[in-house]
């Protein structure tokens, strides 16, 4: 798993890259009700996409993507910072190093 962790952290310095971590302290977040991709691009309408086991949906009227948008948003709120979650990310790695 350590090389997982350093592989984040490779990953993680690339330009269009912003790795986050939510922390289990940050307690309940949206996130937790289940996967869901917000798909923003100049080219056309938002939309959301969510997964299950045996399907998936994609959500398009304005009202639903506003939803998600909102939730999109209180999760980052929750994650730490860029720096924050890559000190994490390397405090981890250290400590799986250590456990070798």
């Amino acid at each position: 798993m350590a090389d997982q962790m350093d592989h984040l952290l490779l990953m993680s310095e690339r330009e269009n890259v912003d790795l986050r971590v939510v922390p289990f302290a940050s307690g309940w977040h949206p996130a937790l009700e289940g996967l869901f991709i917000l798909i923003e691009s100049e080219e056309s309408r938002p939309v959301v996409q969510l997964e299950n086991r045996r399907s998936g949906l994609y959500l398009h009227e304005p009202d639903d993507v506003e939803i998600y948008r909102q939730a999109a948003d209180m999760v980052f709120k929750a994650a730490l910072s860029y720096a924050g979650s890559r000190k994490l990310i390397a405090e981890i790695r250290k400590d799986l190093e250590a456990e070798r």
